[in-house]
Formats: structure tokens, C-alpha cells, sequence
């Protein structure tokens, strides 16, 4: 049914599954000979960052540039998980630079290096996506300074934030940083991009720091508490409930190299309250499901059929094609049209139990809603004023009394007027197509929306199920509910 290579990480969970029964001490030792890369990956990245350099600085040589170039994250403070490969170059500018004139230099860069195979990204400034013999390299461009006070974009701090955790990471902490990324990527909350909300590769680096060892960053994190939560490895606050204020988020962890950065802005409570939730349960028993988790294996389709039956709700599914913007920027467009078309349904009193949202990033996008049910009763009953507010309740009876749109009233029921209406849209699918121009959406989502979309309900998305393994997974995933590292308690 269906066909698609199985990822690094499920084959290494595969590799290991033997062993799930042990001890601490050995999850760790399993989970971090999976995750630190071995010598050949090294000497590969090596001499392919050394290529990659060369030719780099040939082509700012030919184009009469006064750049530096140097490797940034986590390859730079060696805190890389194995077969994790992509790389960070930094394209450093004189301060005299504008960042209106990034954009050509990294294209012509670009072109000498790769040809024509890399993509246009942009964040707060232009960047570009190499493929360089088979891995992704972003090339990012900022500016060279004296100082972090003197940054004006984000990837100003960046060589900063590398300089620092180089100069107080120590050999041993660097395999604590990989087996807390390892375990955050492995229970879903690694990754502070716009689709997974988490953690970034600095603020883990930033926690092993301050805790010392990954074990002690989650013995400590079951005692975090969101939006009170502050972590300020340099001491800039002599008073936490100041950061508080001035920060406001789930959790609060001082950059170390900027006072007035929160490294965790980023992150969700739900991805903060998984971390919590997970570090309680491993460190009462360690498993490498927390690292590795199982291969999902797609319900069948008399399954799925079966699970639609036996929840007794509808699930309506809003499938478009995906525009072809950068993931940072797409996955703000999904979440923000998810949200709008929850609300839209909502309004119209359709009560909306769970949702979510998928993409391949690629062609295609699906919205998710559980609706208790997708066809509402053609009356209503409408609520209006107390009898005694004699000018709220003279307005309600000129609106209703012999209105076409009302089934039943005006008429009295305690001490407030009530009439029954007949309702707007009795069906969410017709909602949808009819009102979902005015929704609250994303710009590019609302103009695919609007001109190329299909509604399906329940066993109607079979079809799509079937062709589609990385949509089938996700909807698996959904009805199941629960994550895979959960263990009994």
C-alpha cells in the first residue's frame, strides 16, 4: 500500500530495539553511540566543509569582495548529531554594508559555488539554501561586529552565540548537549521553527551549560513552571520576577551574550509542557523510545474506516495545493488559516473538538477539524434581552417578529425573550465552501483557498490516505493520540 524510505532515526530504533529493557547507564551509552558522529562522518564533513570554503573564498577573491567566511552552529561548537548534516556558513559583512545589498552577492556567491542548485530563502534578510554535494548548506549573510550591542538583525549574534558556548562548553558536556538534542528530537520538541515551536541547538547548548549534564537539565526541568521559569547563566537580573515582566513567555533563559534576548522566545508551552512531561517519565524509567520512537505503521483503510465509526464524530478534511514559500514562512501561514477556519466554524456553531494541519512542504496541504457533528438542525434558539430593558427588547421585536428567518417566537421563557431561528449554514462542508473567503487566513493560503480546494468528510479522504504514506502516518498519528515515549506510570 505503500512505499517510502525509512528515516535515519527509525533505523536506528530499529538497530536498537533489542535492548530496550536497561538501565540508565546503558540507554545513555546506546543513545549517544547512535547520535555522536563516528570518524568517517567527520573527515566526510570535513573535507567537504574544507571544499566548500576554498571555493567560497575563490569567488568573493573573483567578485572583488571584503568578506569573511566561517562555520557557524553546531558543527562549529561541535555539538552535531550524526547524520544531522545540515551546515551554517556565515557570510560576514563590513558594518558599512547595507543588507539591501546582500541579496546579489549571495546569488552570484551562489551560482559560482552550486550553478543553479540552491533556493532563495528569506528570514529577516535574503539567505540561500545550497546543495553542495549532496547537503544542505545555508549561507547566511550578516554583519562583522566588535560587538553583540551593535547587532540589528538576529544572525548578527549568531558568531557571538558560537564564540561563547566554544569558550565554556567542555569536551565531555558536548556529548550531554547531543544526548539532550537527541532526546527533544525524539519526543517531537527540538527545533525552534515556526512548525515545531521547540527547542533550539543553542538554548540546549545553553541548558547543559547552566544544569551541567543532560540527565540534571531534565531532573530539573520537572520542577520548571511555565511563565515563571528563569534561566540567566550570567546573572543579569538580580531579580527574576524582573525578567518575568519584561519577557513574559514560558520559559525565560537570558542570552548569555544579550541581555535583552529571551534564547527560548520560540518556544510553545506545548512543546516546554512535553519536555517537562517526558523528563518525568524518563528519568522514572529510562527507555530508548525517548531517543528513537517506534515506526508508525499507517492504519489500514478498514481500520481507519472503523476508528471514523466507532469516535461518532466528523472529521473534515480541507485539502489545497502547498505555495512555494520557505517552511519558516509556510507554517506561519498554515497555523494562522488553521486558526482562522476553526474560528469561522465555531462562529457558525459548529463545535470543533480537535484540529490540526499537515503539509509535505512540497505540493500539498490538509486541514484537519473533528467536528461533534458536520450537519446542525435547521433551528436555533436565540437568546435576546431581559423583558425589563424595554429598549434592547423593542429593537429584538421589531428584528424578529414575522421575520422569514424565523421559525418559532418571539416569545418569553423566564424573564428574557426568545425566538427560533432559522440557521445560516446547517452543514460545515457548505459552510466552508461558501464562507471561507472570510476567514481570517493567511495571504497566500486565502488566495490557494479560494480558488483550488477540495472538502472531504470521514471515509472520503481514503483515496488521499492511500497514495499518500507521510499524510497516512500523520493521520494515524493523530487518531491515536497518544505519543510513542509514553510508558505506563
Amino acid at each position: 500500500m505503500f512505499s517510502l524510505p525509512v528515516d535515519p532515526y527509525t533505523q536506528t530504533y530499529m538497530r536498537l530495539s533489542w535492548c530496550r529493557f536497561m538501565g540508565l547507564d546503558e540507554v545513555l551509552s546506546k543513545a549517544l553511540e547512535a547520535l555522536k558522529p563516528n570518524a568517517d562522518e567527520r573527515v566526510k564533513i570535513e573535507n567537504l566543509l574544507n571544499r566548500l570554503m576554498d571555493e567560497l573564498k575563490r569567488g568573493i577573491r573573483e567578485l572583488g569582495l571584503n568578506l569573511n567566511v566561517e562555520v557557524e552552529g553546531s558543527i562549529a561548537k561541535d555539538t552535531w548529531l550524526s547524520r544531522e548534516q545540515d551546515i551554517d556558513v556565515f557570510l560576514l559583512f563590513p558594518k558599512s554594508y547595507d543588507k539591501n545589498e546582500f541579496r546579489n552577492v549571495l546569488l552570484n556567491l551562489a551560482r559560482r559555488v552550486v550553478g543553479d542548485n540552491f533556493i532563495e530563502a528569506y528570514a529577516e534578510h535574503p539567505y540561500v539554501e545550497l546543495n553542495y554535494e549532496g547537503v544542505k548548506i545555508d549561507l547566511v549573510p550578516c554583519l562583522k561586529l566588535n560587538s553583540v550591542d551593535e547587532a540589528k538583525t538576529a544572525v548578527d549574534r549568531t558568531p557571538f552565540h558560537t564564540a561563547y558556548v566554544k569558550a565554556n562548553l567542555s569536551e565531555k558536556a558536548k556529548d550531554e548537549v547531543r544526548l539532550l538534542k537527541g532526546f527533544m528530537k525524539g519526543i517531537g520538541c527540538y527545533g525552534a521553527e515556526m512548525k515545531v515551536k521547540g527547542f533550539s541547538g543553542y538554548l540546549c547548548e545553553l541548558l547543559v551549560l547552566y544544569y551541567g549534564s543532560f540527565i540534571d537539565v531534565l531532573k530539573n526541568a520537572m520542577n520548571w513552571k511555565p511563565f515563571s521559569t528563569v534561566i540567566d547563566i550570567e546573572g543579569y537580573y538580580s531579580n527574576p520576577k524582573e525578567a518575568i515582566r519584561i519577557f513574559d513567555a514560558p520559559l525565560i533563559v537570558i542570552d548569555p551574550v544579550d541581555k535583552n534576548r529571551n534564547v527560548a522566545a520560540a518556544l510553545s508551552i506545548d512543546s516546554m509542557s512535553k519536555f517537562i512531561s517526558a523528563s518525568k517519565l524518563f528519568i522514572e524509567s529510562p527507555n530508548l523510545k525517548f531517543f528513537f520512537p517506534e515506526l508508525i505503521e499507517p492504519l489500514s483503510k478498514d481500520n481507519i474506516i472503523s476508528e471514523f465509526n466507532a469516535r461518532g464524530s466528523d472529521l473534515i478534511f480541507v485539502i489545497t495545493s502547498c505555495p512555494k514559500v520557505h517552511s519558516e514562512i509556510l507554517w506561519g501561514q498554515l497555523y494562522k488559516t488553521l486558526d482562522g477556519l476553526r474560528k469561522l466554524l465555531l462562529n457558525f456553531d459548529f463545535n470543533v473538538i480537535n484540529y490540526d494541519v499537515w503539509s509535505d512542504e512540497k505540493s500539498a496541504v490538509v486541514f484537519v477539524f473533528e467536528l461533534e457533528h458536520s450537519k446542525l438542525p435547521n433551528i436555533k434558539r436565540h437568546v435576546g434581552p431581559p423583558v425589563y430593558i424595554f429598549d434592547e427588547a423593542d429593537k429584538f421585536l421589531r428584528k424578529y417578529l414575522n421575520s422569514p428567518n424565523v421559525f418559532s417566537g418571539p416569545k418569553i421563557e423566564g424573564f428574557r425573550w426568545i425566538v427560533y431561528l432559522k440557521r445560516r449554514y446547517a452543514d460545515a462542508k457548505q459552510l466552508l465552501y461558501e464562507k471561507m473567503k472570510s476567514a481570517k487566513m493567511g495571504n497566500l493560503m486565502k488566495s490557494l483557498l479560494t480558488t483550488n480546494q477540495t472538502i472531504l468528510k470521514n471515509e472520503e479522504i481514503l483515496d488521499f490516505y492511500s497514495n499518500n504514506r507521510e499524510f497516512a502516518i500523520f493521520l494515524t498519528k493523530y487518531l491515536k493520540g497518544a505519543y510513542p515515549w509514553l510508558t505506563k506510570v
